[in-house]
């Protein structure tokens, strides 16, 4: 197994062939100042928790020539492994590097998939620097690691977090402030799409898309669902697009039913027409 070293800090975390990060767990056995033996200590910790190899932790050996009198073979723990034998040493020094895995986890995969800018991942080591100093943890190495960073990151894809700007707009927050309602009383979203589509805005659920009009992104927070948010050129566009075509396009449909009471015209629905498709509507003022 081929490890690269891709943050430093209160433990080193390293990553694999397949972008698996992962903790040396002789680096942890240290840092959390454990009494035992590395190796009873770990080999007790995989007895009595039940951490499966190959899937909780992986077990290497030395390289061919690199052998000595005593075979020396490594740990390398999940990310989600390392944070769970922190919370069972239940210290402050385990509470401690357990927080720091959880916030710089979160915040590598937010810069895996949420942006395009080469700045996020420097802001990362930044924050967990400044995280450290709060809690009175040495930052040397993590100082050192965030210059190699500083290179690195011109080489990492990723994507714009697009929910942290203000001024861009969910489709459902256009047909609030057009007062367009589905029948069921929630803004009518696929109303707004169906306007975006009709001035050509390129909307696709399926990869990572941005021009000046709009910005596909996956919300993270809704199972990487995909959103689309529209920027203000986008939703002056639709809002202007609406008032200039909302007399034209809007129809009611009617029909008459027979009733004991003798009731006719009862309305059956109402809304408007884009693109041939019918989008009903309710409580339009």
């Amino acid at each position: 197994m081929e490890l690269k070293k891709v943050e430093e800090g209160v433990i080193p975390i390293y990553e694999n062939e397949t972008r698996e990060r992962m903790i040396n767990a002789r680096e942890l056995h240290r840092a959390l100042k454990i009494g035992k033996d590395f190796t009873t200590w770990m080999r007790d910790r995989i007895n009595k928790y039940g951490f499966i190899e190959n899937s909780d932790f992986i077990l290497t050996f030395p390289k061919i020539g690199e052998r000595k009198n005593v075979v020396k073979h490594e740990y390398y723990l999940t990310i989600d492994t390392s944070k769970e034998i922190c919370m069972i040493e239940n210290n402050e020094i385990g509470r401690n590097i357990r927080r720091y895995f959880i916030k710089v986890e979160k915040r590598y995969r937010n810069i895996i998939n949420a942006g395009n800018s080469t700045n996020q991942l420097i802001n990362i080591m930044q924050n967990a620097i400044d995280y450290m100093r709060e809690n009175n943890i040495r930052v040397d190495n993590l100082e050192i690691g965030l210059n190699e960073v500083k290179e690195e990151v011109k080489e990492l894809k990723s994507k714009i977090d697009i929910k942290i700007k203000n001024n861009y707009c969910l489709a459902s927050d256009i047909a609030e402030q057009l007062n367009i309602y589905s029948e069921n009383k929630i803004p009518h979203s696929n109303f707004i799409g169906a306007i975006a589509r009709e001035l050509g805005y390129k909307i696709s659920y399926k990869h990572f898309y941005e021009d000046e009009y709009i910005a596909v992104v996956k919300d993270l927070t809704k199972n990487e669902y995909w959103q689309v948010y529209f920027k203000p050129i986008a939703v002056n566009e639709i809002i202007k697009w609406f008032n200039d075509n909302k007399e034209e396009i809007y129809y009611e449909i009617q029909y008459v039913r027979n009733t004991n009471n003798g009731k006719k015209g009862e309305l059956k629905e109402k809304g408007y027409t884009i693109e041939n498709i019918c989008y009903k509507v309710s409580d339009i003022s």
